[in-house]
């Protein structure tokens, strides 16, 4: 189904950016619950077929990466955000990596993307670093390294 260019980007605007912009805000929330179950739905959301892009898509590429999947690891990434539950956070932190590298692969192969992923993927890579060396815990240091070089 086709939409006309304007109201599709009215839709993605006015509905479906902030929905995922919730989705990942709550990814951060001090209740585990709560954040597993947003985790959850923004991954089954941003990998599912029934994310719509339009045409020209590049702005929404961009959406998802700059106003929804960035934030989440930069809010990961705060000492006081890992302060709220120290004990679940590393695990967020984890399922946040993964949804990172899975929707960067996932976009980048989709046909209809028009998107220049180079600039996404040098920020993934800075993100990966950063979580990394945070903790030097080996629970982030695994999965990064399989989602960088996943055929070393």
């Amino acid at each position: 189904m086709t939409y006309p260019k304007k109201r599709f980007t009215e839709t993605w605007r006015q509905y479906i950016l902030p929905l995922l912009m919730s989705l990942s805000h709550q990814s951060t929330n001090a209740a585990r619950e709560v954040r597993h179950a947003a985790i959850s739905h923004l991954q089954r959301t941003l990998l599912g077929p029934h994310l719509l892009l339009d045409e020209s898509c590049q702005n929404q590429v961009e959406d998802v990466f700059n106003r929804v999947v960035f934030p989440l690891l930069d809010e990961l990434l705060k000492p006081q955000t890992y302060q709220r539950d120290p004990l679940g956070m590393s695990e967020t932190r984890v399922k946040a990596c993964a949804l990172l590298c899975k929707s960067f692969m996932h976009l980048e192969v989709r046909e209809d993307v028009k998107a220049d992923f180079k600039n996404f993927w040098i920020r993934i890579l800075d993100l990966l670093d950063r979580l990394m060396n945070i903790d030097h815990g080996d629970q982030l240091v695994s999965p990064i390294r399989i989602c960088i070089f996943p055929l070393t």
